[in-house]
């Protein structure tokens, strides 16, 4: 996630440099614009961990909500091993893709052919991504906290504000003192 932020923070560094170059009549290096293309595929897959992690993906809890808490644990591990599993076979599958570009001598990328970059590195964040996001599913499944809690919709957000109220009341007073 770190290297995600890094990485963000780079790309407005590159507009800005590109925009001003044009506003001032120069010309700006021809990478930039693939730094940052190539940038956006390193965020998402670098980034997605970090978004599982915190539970800021996008999933449904309208079927995990409407049942007992008891089998909304084991159906929301169950769920987690489901999403662990499609991972981990998406990095057995993009791995195979990184390596046959690695092995590849002639394989460059044709868009950016006056650059000479390797297809590889376009790939490089697949497998990893892939196998971050698979171990953060995994950990759902092996906590005590299972990734659904229950709540659907509104509740849900009233009940991580709430959460969010309760960690900051905690925070205050050890700033305060200290």
């Amino acid at each position: 996630m770190g290297l995600a932020a890094i990485y963000t923070g780079l790309i407005m560094v590159a507009i800005i440099y590109m925009t001003t170059s044009r506003f001032l009549g120069f010309t700006y290096n021809d990478f930039t614009i693939t730094f940052i293309e190539y940038g956006f595929l390193y965020i998402l897959f670098l980034g997605s961990p970090w978004l599982i992690r915190t539970r800021g993906h996008v999933y449904i809890e309208m079927l995990t909500a409407a049942v007992p808490d008891g089998f909304r644990i084991v159906l929301s591990r169950l769920i987690a091993i489901v999403a662990a599993a499609i991972c981990l076979i998406w990095t057995w599958y993009t791995w195979q893709i990184f390596m046959e570009q690695l092995d590849d001598t002639m394989g460059f990328d044709e868009l950016r052919g006056q650059l000479d970059i390797r297809l590889w590195v376009s790939t490089i964040a697949f497998p990893l991504g892939f196998f971050l996001m698979g171990l953060e599913f995994l950990r759902f499944v092996f906590t005590k906290e299972p990734m659904h809690t229950g709540l659907a919709g509104i509740a849900s957000d009233h009940a991580e504000l709430e959460e969010t109220k309760r960690s900051l009341a905690k925070e205050l007073p050890k700033e305060a003192g200290g």
